[in-house]
């Protein structure tokens, strides 16, 4: 073996050669040789086959091109739960679990104070993509309320069947895929709701929809290996939104039924849905909360 060679294939010599940072190639070396990340750190001295080593620079070569770390390793933690991610979903961000608290609180509040809802709850995740948000949130429902878990009804909403069918395997690696009901349409269509199938629900929605402008979407390289049909939520990002509205007020002409329904917004955005709330269903409550990182990021609308 030469030099050259010897000095390549020890982890420590490819950290420091590596042109990525630091915490991004321990991530895909350790994901490559089947290690924790801190066996590395313990363990410098490692040495790199050459097999791992020619995938790690495919790797290394793809993330200088912009592809998001989850998907050159296949996962992507959210809310405490792993999940099997491809490009054709979104990557489930820190930002939007913030919904799953949001519905926790919500169950908390109806625990607290019973019959709040006065019916059945149904708990529908709109755009669900990889199933991160509805996983989570069986999985949150089932540790803390397990008596309210076997009443409550869990639903999942794709257009994109290709999408549904990832969701599905990540409900069924957390064995949450008995539980949970998947179906492919656009938001409420699928589901069926109208006439009296909605008698006796209290719809709790989840809607993380497309909501970034094209415009945004160019200035943003960083998710431009992400799915369009996840990201853009028309000229103003409010496409989808405002035709989930109008669904939902098309529904209450028809009959008397209760929604929460939250929406993950751009900070930006936090005025114009507010706005467009009130003018489709002006009988809502609108309420906007902010991340952890004190931002306008979610719309909480009920009625």
């Amino acid at each position: 073996m030469s030099i050259y060679n010897k000095k390549i294939y020890n982890f420590s010599q490819i950290i420091k050669e590596s042109s990525l940072p630091r915490l991004e190639t321990e991530i895909l070396i350790s994901f490559l040789l089947r290690k924790n990340r801190e066996f590395l750190m313990t363990h410098p001295e490692t040495i790199i086959s050459p097999e791992i080593y020619k995938k790690f620079k495919t790797l290394e070569a793809k993330r200088l091109k912009d592809w998001p770390i989850a998907y050159l390793i296949g996962h992507k933690e959210f809310y405490g739960l792993n999940f099997k991610v491809t490009p054709i979903v979104l990557i489930p961000r820190p930002e939007t679990e913030i919904i799953v608290d949001e519905i926790v609180e919500t169950i908390k509040d109806e625990v607290n104070h019973t019959n709040r809802f006065n019916s059945v709850l149904h708990i529908v995740d709109l755009g669900t993509g990889s199933g991160a948000i509805i996983t989570a949130v069986s999985s949150e429902i089932k540790r803390i309320f397990p008596a309210q878990f076997k009443n409550i009804k869990l639903s999942a909403v794709d257009i994109s069947a290709s999408a549904l069918n990832i969701a599905k395997q990540n409900a069924k690696i957390h064995k949450l895929d008995s539980k949970i009901n998947f179906y492919r349409g656009n938001l409420l269509a699928p589901l069926k709701l109208g006439g009296k199938r909605l008698a006796g629900q209290s719809l709790l929605i989840a809607a993380n929809l497309p909501y970034l402008t094209p415009t945004q979407i160019k200035k943003s390289p960083s998710i431009r290996r992400e799915p369009r049909l996840a990201l853009n939520g028309g000229s103003n990002g409010l496409k989808y939104y405002r035709e989930l509205f109008l669904a939902l007020a098309d529904l209450s002409k028809e009959q008397n039924f209760s929604f929460k329904v939250l929406c993950e917004i751009d900070p930006s955005q936090s005025q114009k849905i507010r706005f467009l709330a009130a003018k489709i269903l002006p009988k809502a409550k609108v309420e906007i909360k902010q991340d952890l990182a004190k931002l306008q990021r979610l719309a909480v609308i009920s009625q």
